[in-house]
């Protein structure tokens, strides 16, 4: 009876080890953020797909969708995996139905959002030449090239190209004109990017343009702030410290809010305004500027982008 007990008991304890264990690889597993292992090229899932093309690119859009919504949330570690496997997983799925225009579009804005440039471009053109005739695709590459690079005369050609897309707002051959003319702003940025926000269909999307809206935003107020600080600087003939005298002076009625929930600072030594949390300002130069955030939003339930 005794050997039966301790029997019973040993029996017990490993059981419950066991189902602690098990608990605990599960809880691993769940908090492990979503990647993709391996892409297979477009010409083997062409053959694979056994003429199913359009299903298996769409199985492919949602693993695409659920790859960048953790990264956009910042589960777990996923927002320090980066985006290396966007551009291959959207090349895919663009091989297998060369008609998504959303998978262009999305992946366009995201990468460029990310950092990722020359990827963004990349994809865009593939939309250009394979894909729908949408305005967005040349629009955002000349984007990419003004607001990031400072290449006027290239974003200038592309934002010609985009002008005379089927349905391309009227706003985008002013914008040709100015960056031709070396004179884009960042109320022509702000303009565009509420544009473009408003063709697309998914929550994923629309907060990389909303990332980006904040940093147009971010360039207007620091330009104005900078014209208010020469106006002072030439009424009393000495250098200011801060920008609060801009309001003591007068000059402006209020500091704007940083977009990005820090506030405005005035560097004497580099003759710029900066926000206090995002380093970035519009440069106008040859070579590559980067954007200079990381975006980061509230988690939320992904939303599905299904044609």
């Amino acid at each position: 009876m005794r050997s039966l007990a301790l029997a019973f008991l040993t029996g017990l304890a490993l059981l419950t080890l066991a189902s602690v264990l098990s608990f605990r690889l599960a809880e691993a597993h769940l908090n492990k953020p979503y990647d993709v292992l391996h892409v297979p090229s477009g010409r083997a899932a062409r053959v694979a797909a056994l003429g199913h093309r359009t299903f298996v690119s769409d199985l492919y859009w949602l693993s695409a969708v659920q790859y960048i919504g953790e990264r956009r949330t910042g589960k777990g570690k996923a927002d320090q995996l980066g985006f290396d496997k966007l551009l291959p997983l959207v090349d895919l799925v663009t091989d297998l139905d060369p008609r998504h225009g959303y998978a262009y579009q999305t992946a366009g804005i995201v990468l460029s959002a990310a950092g990722r440039l020359h990827e963004s471009d990349t994809i865009l053109r593939k939309g250009m030449e394979r894909g729908p005739p949408w305005w967005t695709f040349p629009y955002y590459i000349s984007f990419n090239y003004w607001f990031y690079r400072g290449d006027l005369a290239t974003a200038a050609r592309y934002a010609e190209i985009a002008a005379r897309k089927p349905g391309a707002s009227a706003n985008i051959s002013h914008l040709a004109v100015s960056l031709a003319s070396k004179s884009g702003t960042p109320e022509e940025a702000i303009t565009l990017l509420q544009e473009l926000k408003a063709t697309v269909k998914d929550e994923v999307t629309a907060g990389r343009l909303d990332e980006q809206l904040k940093l147009a935003v971010l360039e207007r107020d620091a330009q104005m702030l900078e014209r208010a600080v020469a106006e002072l600087e030439k009424q009393r003939g000495w250098p200011i410290a801060t920008l609060e005298e801009l309001v003591m002076a007068r000059i402006i009625p209020a500091i704007p809010p940083d977009p990005f929930g820090g506030r405005y600072v005035w560097i004497g030594a580099e003759r710029r305004v900066r926000s206090s949390v995002n380093s970035f300002r519009f440069e106008l130069q040859e070579g590559g500027h980067q954007p200079g955030f990381h975006y980061q939003a509230p988690e939320t339930n992904k939303e599905r982008m299904l044609r």
